[in-house]
Formats: structure tokens, sequence, C-alpha cells
């Protein structure tokens, strides 16, 4: 068996076959064993399939739909770093010089380091805005081998969902930023931080797991809190200990693909903390959490699915432009709000798409 199917950190699976015949119009435009390599930096390779999570659904699901099947004409080898950030760089060369047909990475990290390695292997890939990040010239005609689908409306979205803890947290003096791990542009950060102070609330910046400058954050917020070096339950946990520790009484959690994998642990551990949160997928308020203001991700996934499609057929990813999500629902959880002693105002009852009772 291959090399990289035993390297610690990695899973691939691969199967192969001829195409049986979908319909003569399709078979005839579809190539034979088109091969994708899938990257996540904490999610275990088992949960990356048609039957995991339903975003995953929603991608193996859309490739169907389109004639890409695994183990008849689609080959798919899946990766994970398994929350240990020190492995990324490697699995970005063992992915590389596997030469897949289309890399499908979760995370900006990986995203540059392939970028830093290639600029051949076309790369689909759900992403918040890829400009700042250096991953496109212009969302339009991104000009470089990655494209996909943009999970972020703007900046003020995070702005926005200060407001909406904070009208149901009423009680709010500290709000933490929770991140996953710290990235050299805190924009998003940087608008949290502004919220919480029109609000007249503290705020703090909150990390998982990661080494950065800390004097930089300290300067600008009234509490940095870092859990550890690697991203893992025992992280998470020391993270939530720490917060209590410095007075943190609510938090806006960030974005993070990390975050999805720990989404039951994270709303556990707010509930044990009795930490109101506001998250930015569905999935966290559907295992318990509060609330969410979040783009739908089986859609994103689905979008996602559609462009490694294109460019399965030969199209190129700078030619692709980049889709931009629009749509946020708005998601209560009563019930939880009742466990911590809160009440959601009217007006946000009325304004939610959903609330679970």
């Amino acid at each position: 068996m291959r090399r990289r199917e035993f390297i610690a950190g990695i899973a691939a699976t691969a199967t192969t076959g001829i195409a049986q015949p979908i319909s003569a119009q399709t078979n005839a435009q579809l190539p034979v064993a088109k091969r994708i390599a899938i990257f996540h930096p904490t999610e275990p390779p088992e949960g990356m399939t048609i039957n995991g999570r339903r975003s995953f659904k929603a991608y193996f699901g859309g490739l169907n739909k389109l004639g890409y099947i695994e183990g008849q004409n689609l080959i798919v080898e899946r990766y994970s770093a398994l929350g240990q950030p020190d492995r990324i760089g490697d699995l970005a060369r063992e992915i590389v010089a596997s030469h897949p047909d289309v890399i499908v990475p979760f995370g900006v990290v990986f995203i540059r380091e392939i970028m830093a390695l290639t600029t051949n292997i076309p790369m689909v890939a759900p992403v918040p805005d890829p400009i700042p990040f250096g991953l496109a010239t212009s969302l339009a005609r991104p000009d470089r081998n990655v494209t996909g689908v943009v999970m972020d409306a703007g900046l003020e979205i995070w702005g926005k969902r200060v407001q909406l803890l904070s009208e149901t947290a009423r009680k709010l003096t500290k709000v933490g930023y929770f991140v996953a791990n710290p990235f050299p542009i805190p924009r998003q950060s940087a608008f949290v931080r502004e919220a919480a102070e029109q609000a007249g609330i503290a705020a703090a910046y909150v990390v998982v797991a990661g080494k950065f400058d800390r004097a930089a954050y300290e300067r600008t917020f009234a509490t940095v809190v870092v859990g550890g070096e690697k991203i893992d339950q025992a992280a998470y946990e020391r993270t939530f200990d720490a917060m209590e520790k410095e007075g943190v009484d609510g938090i806006v959690v960030g974005d993070a693909v990390e975050h999805l994998t720990y989404r039951q642990l994270i709303v556990d551990l707010a509930a044990r903390h009795r930490l109101p949160a506001i998250y930015p997928f569905l999935e966290f308020v559907e295992v318990g959490g509060l609330m969410a203001y979040s783009v739908d991700l089986a859609d994103v996934m689905g979008r996602v699915a559609d462009v490694t499609g294109q460019v399965l057929r030969g199209k190129k990813p700078g030619d692709i432009p980049f889709y931009r999500q629009t749509k946020y629902e708005f998601v209560l959880n009563r019930k939880t709000a009742t466990s911590l002693g809160l009440e959601f105002p009217p007006t946000l009852l009325t304004a939610a798409d959903e609330v679970i009772e």
C-alpha cells in the first residue's frame, strides 16, 4: 500500500473503477477515474464522506448529481492534520507530490502552503474573503489556482453577532472572540472589538491553540487567553477554564473549520461554564448551542461541488469567479436559553428563521 496511507495524521481512501452509464450525454462527457484530495486540519478522514456531517453529504451528493461517483469514476483521498498545526506543511507537500486532479482544502493556512508549492494543481475551497489573504486578485477573476465559495458576507457580520448576543445576554460585561488559531490579519477580531466597545462591553481575544504576537493583541484587547499549542479536547477545556478566570461571560465563536469538528465539545463546555455564545454555523445550534447567525454550510458545499465539477471537466480555477454567499440564517435555541437563565427578546424571536424549542 502507498506510503501516504500510513503516515500519522493522514488517512486516504482510494477506490477506482469504470463509470457506469448515467446517460448517453453525461457518460460521453465524463472522463474515467478523476482523483481529488480533500484536506482538513482537524476532521477525521472518516467524517469527510457522504455519510459524514451535513456539509460533506451535500458536497458528495452534489458530485453524484454531476455524475462523479466515488468507487466508479472518482477516487477520493482524504487527509487530516488531526489538530496538529505542525503537520500541515508535510501534508501539503505529500498531496502536491501525488498530483491529484483537484485539491479541496479547508483552511487558509493550508491553501497558502499549497500555493507556495504549486501554481498548477487546481484548488476549490470554501473560504473567507480571499483577497486580503492573498488567495485571489479579485472575486470575479481569481487569476490563481484557487477558486470556490466565499462564506464571508462582509466584516460587518461580526459586529452584528456581538449585537445579537448582547441583546440576549443583557448583563454581558466581557465578550470573547473565540478563534481556533491566530492568523496575522486580525480584521474580524477588530470588528468584534469595536462592536463590543460601542455596546460598552470589554473584549477578549481567545485562542484555543497557537503561537502569535501576544503583546500586539494585549494592546488592543482587555484580555488575551490562549489554551495550548495543539488543537485538541484538552486545549478547548483549558481555554474555557482560562476564560472563566478572566471574567469572560459571553463568546462570539469564530468560523474556523476546526471549531466545526469540535462543535459538540464547544457547546457542552459553554453549557458547563454557563457562557452564552453566538455561533457562525447552524450545526452548533443543532447540537445545543444558544444561537447562530450563519451561512447554510450545506448550500456552500453544494456550490463547492458544482465548481469542482467545472474544474474536473477542464475549466481553470483562475477563470471561475468566486461565488459569494449572501443569504444568512438566524437560528435560536430556546431550550438552551432557558437553561442559561436567559430569555430571547420578542424582536429576536420575530426575526429568527427558526426557533428550536
